[in-house]
């Protein structure tokens, strides 16, 4: 695998224990799995704040950060029961 500027987490994830020799990547998906809901879970409003303005230059790039964080801050609060991780996005900048 190289390195791409375009990681797709999961997918790198599962190609990498694939290329390693691992046979079943249940176990491996499983705990990294509990671990970013963990790190979700307990995101706070200043991390939000600190990821946008880290990754995006420009303006049109935070309002599209903020646009897709939120679907994906949505999905953890009603697929995942990550509480209200949606609304930490609302009180962002």
């Amino acid at each position: 695998m190289h390195r791409s500027s375009k990681v797709h987490f999961l997918t790198a994830y599962v190609e990498y224990l694939m290329n390693t020799g691992i046979r079943s990547e249940e176990y491996y998906v499983g705990d990294a799995s509990r671990f970013i809901r963990y790190l979700l879970a307990n995101i706070t409003e200043n991390d939000v704040n600190d990821f946008i303005s880290q990754s995006a230059r420009t303006a049109s790039y935070q309002n599209r950060l903020r646009k897709t964080l939120r679907k994906f801050f949505d999905f953890g609060s009603e697929v995942l029961d990550l509480g209200n991780l949606a609304q930490i996005l609302k009180k962002t900048r």
